[in-house]
């Protein structure tokens, strides 16, 4: 297989209010070629985002999103368009056990990113679950808008942006972030020690990426209600790398550590900004 996804997606860039069409369309070879290149270029970004070092508004939607009754209106309107109020919500997909072994977790593109930096929040050991937050109801219907690993069955009081070493909040803009860079259209969470045994076997042969492709691509037809979906959960050395297709695709993506009553890590979540949530009401 040749590529990761056979349609074309839609990468709205809000910020600068325009929309940008282009194909997912991705040869194994040239993707890998040019990982070094672009992670050199967007690793260490601050970019815009609809909130910086400061907690988003829609922050309480990393937990609702996941709840069977939750139902947002949105003005789904693209640039110079009228305004078309829609009805959305989330259908939330069970992506499995992600083992964490080191007390890191890494956020990145499962295949140009195998080999980036763990975020520095230290995190417990053991596996536990990846949620992925389905939209349905608008233009982005079957996008995942948001993706979770859940660390502990308490309620989430605080959200601190996930950073890696030498990324200092402190730094940003009210509309800046820290984020992973895409470059292949998917999101993931592995253990830095299994990010690293994945990215020698993709150097040591050419054909496990697209084996890997094609596992993922399989599963993501089976699931209802998507288009082009990816849903890969991967045994890799000790550990495995849960992935998804991430949103509208490419892009920068900011991840977030939510904090239990006691100051424990309780989830982490990656916003894939489907949705201009400051035009939404719940």
């Amino acid at each position: 297989m040749s590529e990761v996804f056979a349609s074309q997606v839609r990468f709205q860039m809000r910020k600068l209010g325009a929309m940008v069409h282009h194909s997912t369309f991705r040869s194994r070879t040239p993707m890998i070629a040019r990982a070094a290149v672009f992670l050199a270029a967007l690793t260490a970004w601050a970019v815009p985002a609809n909130a910086g070092a400061s907690v988003p508004a829609h922050a309480e939607l990393f937990t609702r999103a996941f709840s069977p009754d939750f139902v947002a209106t949105v003005d789904d309107a693209l640039p110079d368009e009228k305004p078309r109020n829609v009805k959305v919500y989330f259908r939330v997909a069970e992506l499995g056990l992600l083992k964490v072994t080191s007390g890191r977790v890494v956020g990145a593109d499962p295949f140009v990113g195998t080999e980036r930096p763990a975020f520095t929040q230290a995190v417990p050991n053991g596996e536990f679950p990846v949620r992925l937050a389905v939209l349905q109801g608008s233009m982005g219907r079957g996008r995942v808008a948001i993706a979770r690993v859940e660390f502990s069955p308490a309620p989430v009081v605080q959200w601190r942006m996930a950073v890696t070493e030498g990324q200092d909040v402190s730094i940003l803009k009210d509309d800046e972030i820290f984020g992973y860079p895409i470059d292949a259209g998917l999101g993931s969470f592995f253990d830095p020690a299994t990010g690293k045994a994945a990215a020698e076997q993709m150097k040591a042969n050419e054909d496990v990426s697209e084996a890997w492709l094609e596992q993922g691509q399989n599963a993501g037809a089976k699931e209802r209600g998507t288009n082009g979906a990816f849903r890969l959960l991967l045994d890799v050395g000790t550990g495995n790398i849960a992935a998804f297709d991430s949103g509208w695709g490419d892009g920068i993506y900011a991840s977030w550590f939510g904090y239990d009553g006691q100051g424990n890590v309780a989830s982490l979540v990656t916003d894939f900004d489907v949705i201009d949530w400051s035009k939404a009401k719940w």
